[in-house]
């Protein structure tokens, strides 16, 4: 019994190393992949017209740059481990200065974290309590629209109703007029026609200027409200830049249990901000560089591309052949032992497999 649960753990582990070792891996792939994608958006924000303006993302030069970046911090990595453990001379040939672009890269992505994080997390909520803020207020704005419009409305009417009532006087003495023919004459308006048109030509450029000057009272009553709300607008934007209202709902509220109050200040959120951006970008690069690393000491060997420049300087034809023939021997050697390790894996689990049956076969 002992015998075969040793066999299963042993096999377990046979299995579950390498998964292990290859989700490692993968975590730091995933880790360059974050920190690639959190430096294409700063640099995107930074530089929006150069974002190709094209459907081809290949073409963006965000994308290009932080490409490089990514892809160059990731291979310095294996340069460095391979310098300390390679007895090959050539990766000593401008280490410190490898190293110098390694730590820039890296400041790199320590700033674009802080900003990203910056952008994101300082008044996160800002947009959706602005917009709400103005909608308030934009509804305000016609509340009080209508009711200016009601009021200038019954003034109208109401200073325009005793002419309208003389107007229609005169209209009714017109027709009036209109039906009696003078004497000896076909004319049928005479003085006291002209007389009621008159009038009420008069009434009406009266009407038309009290009217005129009801809307201008009107338009300039429109105008200031207008203008307050405006003004309501971009002092609620302002002070809800200057305050945490809209700050990060997780955030503030751990600084409000922090600060026994409901009010906390401002530097205290700033602060908490840098604080999270340099552990996430600290934790990315280190996650980078471990797996890497661990990669490089385990792998090394298939990435050393044998920069021996001086070999081949003075190297005659058939050496450079054997060479070639040697590093292609060497090629076959890896793919052979990664295949024996496939294999071994297998049998050892059929092996198991074959094993515990047994063993159930025995107890039944």
């Amino acid at each position: 019994m002992n015998r075969i649960i040793n066999n299963v753990i042993s096999g377990f582990f046979k299995g579950f190393v390498p998964v292990t070792y290859l989700t490692f891996i993968i975590a730091g792939l995933i880790s360059a992949l974050v920190s690639g994608l959190i430096e294409y958006q700063v640099f995107l924000e930074l530089f929006p017209k150069n974002n190709g303006g094209s459907k081809w993302l290949i073409l963006s030069i965000p994308l290009l740059i932080v490409s490089s970046f990514e892809i160059t911090k990731i291979f310095l990595i294996f340069l460095d481990k391979q310098s300390q453990i390679s007895n090959n001379i050539n990766y000593k040939v401008d280490q410190s200065k490898f190293r110098y672009l390694r730590y820039i890269l890296i400041f790199i992505s320590f700033f674009a974290t802080l900003i990203f994080s910056y952008y994101n997390l300082q008044n996160p909520e800002f947009d959706k309590v602005i917009e709400k803020r103005k909608a308030e207020l934009d509804e305000q704005y016609e509340a009080e629209l209508k009711e200016i419009n009601n009021s200038f409305d019954k003034q109208i009417n109401l200073l325009t109703q005793e002419i309208d009532r003389q107007i229609s006087v005169y209209d009714t003495r017109m027709i009036t007029e209109e039906r009696f023919k003078f004497k000896n004459s076909q004319e049928y308006r005479g003085p006291r026609f002209n007389e009621a048109k008159k009038n009420k030509e008069n009434q009406e450029k009266r009407r038309l200027a009290i009217v005129e000057n009801t809307n201008i009272k009107r338009r300039n009553e429109i105008k200031s409200l207008f203008d307050k709300i405006q003004l309501e607008k971009q002092k609620a934007s302002e002070e809800l830049n200057q305050s945490n209202t809209s700050g990060n709902k997780m955030l503030s509220a751990t600084l409000r249990v922090l600060n026994l109050n409901a009010k906390f200040p401002e530097w205290q959120y700033i602060m908490i901000i840098t604080i999270l951006s340099l552990i996430m970008s600290a934790g990315l690069e280190f996650i980078i560089w471990s797996s890497f690393t661990v990669l490089a000491i385990n792998h090394g060997d298939i990435f050393d591309f044998g920069i021996q420049t001086e070999k081949y300087k003075n190297a005659t034809e058939a050496e450079i052949i054997i060479d070639n023939v040697q590093s292609k021997s060497d090629i076959k050697k890896a793919r052979n032992y990664a295949s024996n390790i496939i294999n071994t894996v297998k049998s050892t689990a059929k092996d198991l497999t074959r094993k515990m049956r047994k063993d159930i076969n025995k107890k039944n």
